[in-house]
């Protein structure tokens, strides 16, 4: 069986040959999220999570290494859930869709519903995400988010 990978357009170019150099941008929000009591996370412009708090690693149930493994966010081992009552996947048109993300796509303050299978408990998140900027250039370098669970945790 082949495995198909979901690309997400973007309009930002990755940081570096493989992806995984940080740009300088991001350093200063880097510290900023690691040292945060907030949950939330800072995704690159490919995508990769770069930093994330330890209330939102522990929020979304992400191991504690998951910075030094800089996974992509869609491919970080989370399970994103519709609203249904089935509480199926994700279709790739819809994680397209999720805030993170999208606020690289439209370079616009992005805000959204998430839901996660967290070992067998569903969660719920609202997500707020904003593009993050290194002028002169006009793509967003990366995107900062913030998650608030809503519900029982």
């Amino acid at each position: 069986m082949t495995q198909l990978e979901l690309v997400i357009p973007l309009r930002a170019t990755a940081p570096g040959p493989d992806g995984r150099r940080l740009d300088p941008t991001l350093s200063t929000w880097r510290t900023a999220v690691s040292a945060s009591a907030d949950a939330c996370l800072l995704l690159a412009a490919d995508t990769r999570i770069v930093a994330i708090s330890r209330e939102a690693r522990r929020a979304l149930g992400l191991p504690p290494d998951v910075e030094l493994l800089t996974p992509r966010f869609l491919d970080a081992g989370l399970r994103f859930l519709d609203f249904s009552a089935g509480a199926h996947p994700l279709v790739d048109a819809e994680l397209a869709r999720l805030a993170p993300v999208q606020a690289l796509q439209t370079d616009a303050l992005e805000r959204s519903l998430m839901r996660i299978d967290c070992r067998g408990v569903h969660r719920t998140f609202d997500v707020t995400a904003s593009p993050l900027h290194a002028p002169p250039r006009l793509d967003a370098v990366g995107s900062l988010a913030f998650l608030t669970p809503m519900g029982p945790s």
